[in-house]
Formats: C-alpha cells, sequence, structure tokens
C-alpha cells in the first residue's frame, strides 16, 4: 500500500494489455494509426529471429540456410505483422552497424523507396 498510484496506474495498464508497448508477436491482427517499430537484435538475443540476417547486415549460418524456412522466414513474417498493423505512419529503427546494407536491401527487395529511408 506504500507504492505511489502512478505505479499502480501503470501496472493496471499492463496486466489489462492496454500499454503503449508491445512485441512484434504482440500485435498480430491489430491496428494502430502510428507504429514505429525497432529492429534490435542484441535485445532479442537472435536465437529464434534476426533482423540483420534478414536484411543482409548480418552472414547467415550454416544452420541459418540449413533451416531458412524456419528462421528466416520467421523474421519476415515478424517483420511484416509489425509493419502490417500501422494504419496512417510507420517508422522503422534499426540498431545496427551495416547501415548501407540493410538499406540495400531494403531497396533491392522493393520494400521501401530511397527517399523513404533516412541513415542517422
Amino acid at each position: 500500500m506504500s507504492v505511489p498510484f502512478y505505479e499502480v496506474e501503470r501496472y493496471a495498464l499492463y496486466i489489462s494489455d492496454n500499454k503503449r508497448f508491445a512485441t512484434h508477436q504482440g500485435v498480430k491482427v491489430l491496428e494502430f494509426p502510428r507504429v514505429m517499430v525497432i529492429l534490435a537484435d542484441a535485445q532479442a538475443k537472435g536465437f529464434l529471429f534476426s533482423y540483420e540476417k534478414l536484411f543482409g547486415a548480418k552472414a547467415k549460418s550454416d544452420t541459418d540456410v540449413k533451416n531458412e524456412d524456419t528462421s528466416i522466414t520467421r523474421t519476415a513474417r515478424l517483420f511484416y505483422i509489425a509493419c502490417t498493423s500501422a494504419k496512417n505512419s510507420l517508422a522503422i529503427v534499426a540498431y545496427t552497424e551495416n547501415k548501407e546494407l540493410i538499406k540495400d536491401t531494403a531497396l533491392s527487395n522493393g520494400w521501401f523507396l530511397e527517399d523513404e529511408i533516412y541513415i542517422i
């Protein structure tokens, strides 16, 4: 009973699934006016999916090539789910050391246009 009310309020939002942030898996079939997708493999531990590998910024391992249908395809599905949850505005932030490779892959796959990608 000694916690501040704002912590109780945030907890109530969290347990009722009424929060401002969600995982890529958690937004399946949901839509939002504005969406920011954050691609950060280091935070995901990289064992189930890898955005860096999907975007060509990191080489696929022999296991990835062997299991392409599961690992890389799973990553592509997650990316699709997250991106298509945006109704009006979509921003994608990719944490990577290979910015140009990410950009090149996004352009060559036709996922984005040149003027839609900003490297900072």
